[in-house]
């Protein structure tokens, strides 16, 4: 199953940007976020932006979702583009927040 990413929005609480994430298998998984111009990406002329926290979410339709944990020392930003790696304890989706 492919990974997907989809910009949700933008939440007013914290001003971080959410994204819902399908297609998580057990193990590392690497995400990118949705690039330049696309909704909800991240702007590319911050060319020194990095995000800091990474909260995930995990659901899946019927059941609890699997455990998903960030690694932040996998961030990498280039313009416009962040990519990270999610380690999935299962199958499973989330949400994911990022500022």
């Amino acid at each position: 199953m492919a990974i997907t990413v989809t910009f949700t929005g933008k939440s007013p609480a914290v001003a971080a940007l959410v994204y819902d994430i399908d297609g998580l298998v057990n193990g590392v998984n690497a995400i990118t976020l949705p690039i330049p111009p696309a909704y909800g990406s991240v702007d590319p002329d911050s060319a020194s932006w990095k995000p800091t926290s990474i909260k995930c979410f995990p659901h899946a339709a019927g059941v609890i979702g699997a455990l998903v944990t960030p690694d932040l020392s996998s961030i990498t930003y280039s313009s416009g583009t962040v990519t990270f790696n999610l380690y999935a304890a299962g199958a499973t989706e989330c949400l994911v927040e990022v500022q």
